[in-house]
């Protein structure tokens, strides 16, 4: 064989080894890895924020299907033994809570701004453009409207307030960051492109609350000056 080819043959051998190399080194790591151990972990760590309270404005507020009057400490929980940290969503307030107006109820709507996200950073759904500014508001959309009856849990727990006065819910105005543990979220299964055990990571801005119509003469409308 003549020694020109030969040795071609030997470079583009080199060459393709090299090639095979450079594809290990370069492969994109999985976004998605050690998932559910992942999102535990990140739970964790946003419940000692919200155990801590540094800023007085961090609710722990237990999944308001099995919460009851009798239990006590901030927004209805008790760290105890029998704590659990996935029975409940951490709502924190960007500035002092609403005084004015009402949280909604069960049956009520609302209108707000939101932005969804996951723990590596990933958005799911927003309908505004932009980081949100309290003193100049971003390039938004219009709010978007919602049934509370019809939202996942979470979002129901961080919305409604509680009887006893220990969590206040969310009024027209409030601006409020809300982590959803995925029991209260979207569960071990997902949602569409949401994967199974995501801890939901919510910016939300409530615009307005309507209440129906009926005897209790709740017909009205709570709304941003």
């Amino acid at each position: 064989m003549n020694k020109n080819i030969l040795w071609l043959i030997v470079v583009l051998v080199s060459l393709s080894f090299g090639f095979a190399s450079c594809a290990e080194d370069t492969q994109v790591e999985d976004p998605y890895a050690n998932w559910q151990a992942r999102n535990e972990h990140y739970l964790d760590s946003i419940v000692d924020v919200a155990r801590a309270n540094a800023d007085g404005r961090w609710y722990c507020v237990q999944n308001w299907k099995i919460w009851n009057d009798g239990m006590a400490g901030t927004g209805g929980i008790v760290f105890d033994d029998n704590f659990d940290m996935t029975d409940s969503v951490y709502v924190h307030f960007r500035s002092e809570p609403v005084a004015a107006g009402s949280a909604p109820l069960y049956t009520d709507s609302i209108t707000t701004y939101y932005r969804g996200s996951l723990i590596n950073g990933e958005q799911f759904d927003s309908n505004y453009q932009g980081d949100w500014d309290d003193v100049q508001t971003p390039q938004i959309y219009t709010p978007r409207g919602f049934l509370v009856s019809g939202l996942i849990t979470g979002w129901q727990t961080a919305l409604m307030a509680f009887h006893d006065g220990s969590y206040p819910g969310m009024k027209p105005g409030d601006n409020v960051d809300i982590y959803i543990p995925y029991q209260l979220g979207y569960g071990a299964s997902g949602y569409l492109d949401i994967r199974g055990y995501s801890v939901l990571s919510f910016h939300m801005k409530l615009v307005s609350v309507t209440h129906p119509e009926g005897p209790d003469d709740r017909s009205l409308m709570s709304e941003i000056e």
